[in-house]
């Protein structure tokens, strides 16, 4: 290490478990900060590119993985230790690790257990060079059974997804996760489609492309939809190849599929 004191942020919801290492890290002469929700999180790695991240699993309902990930996009120097929960289950993250996780530790460890892994991770070169990372796509809908399988079809093409059923938390968390294209079920509780998309369009500075999928249909529908901006209008139910190739239309992407093996077997 150089003369200039190691920075490390803790992030998780409740941060008592990191109490007594926070405590020992801070008398061997660490800067120790910490964050409880994504936003601010990610405003710190930005702003002051810690050496080292501890990733608790509660940090807001990203997930530990995708939100390792939007931490090395920002800061590509920090390495990301992820802290899990006694009943941590892989099966309910977020596919998609970020590159910089060194390591897995478990909170109920010992500090001084937990101490020497810190340790041993800032001596381990971070890995700078950020891969290619297949495009993000936001889907908002009420139905959460829909959700699900609208959201398999478009991880099974080699997409990264983040699905939220609701609109509310969707538009607080699209600054923050930055996705390539969103897509909208226009009949919702509380917000319509084409309210979301209207906030989208007035607030979000990036001009993403929006889908809107709906059980109506028509051209006074279409005509809508266009008004408010969207990239295009999809009627349910839709074919799962009507979806993929109009995603790949959307985004302009190659089949992503075909570069691995491994998407669309699971």
């Amino acid at each position: 290490m150089d003369e200039r004191r190691p920075l490390l942020i803790f992030a998780d919801r409740d941060l008592s478990w990191s109490l007594p290492l926070r405590k020992r890290l801070g008398e061997r002469g660490f800067t120790i900060e910490t964050s409880t929700s994504a936003r601010d999180l990610l405003e710190r790695v930005t702003r002051s590119r810690p050496d080292l991240v501890v990733l608790g699993d509660g940090v807001d309902d990203l997930g530990g993985r995708f939100l390792g990930a939007l931490v090395q996009e920002r800061s590509p120097d920090s390495r990301i230790i992820r802290a899990l929960p006694p009943d941590h289950s892989k099966s309910a993250e977020e596919p998609g690790p970020a590159e910089n996780v060194l390591c897995s530790v478990m909170k109920r460890a010992s500090a001084e257990d937990l101490d020497r892994v810190i340790t041993r991770v800032l001596g381990c070169a971070p890995r700078a060079k950020l891969p290619t990372r297949p495009p993000l796509v936001v889907c908002v809908d009420d139905d959460a059974l829909f959700l699900q399988s609208l959201a398999r079809i478009i991880r099974r093409q080699g997409y990264r997804v983040l699905s939220y059923t609701e609109p509310e938390l969707a538009l607080e968390e699209l600054p923050l996760v930055k996705p390539d294209l969103v897509i909208l079920d226009v009949l919702m509780p509380g917000w319509s489609g084409f309210e979301v998309l209207g906030e989208i369009r007035q607030f979000y500075t990036a001009k993403v492309p929006v889908v809107l999928l709906s059980a109506l249909g028509g051209e006074s529908r279409l005509a809508q939809g266009r008004r408010h901006g969207a990239a295009c209008y999809l009627t349910k139910p839709c074919a799962p190849e009507i979806l993929v190739d109009t995603l790949r239309r959307v985004l302009a992407v190659p089949d992503l599929a075909t570069n691995d093996p491994a998407v669309g077997s699971k």
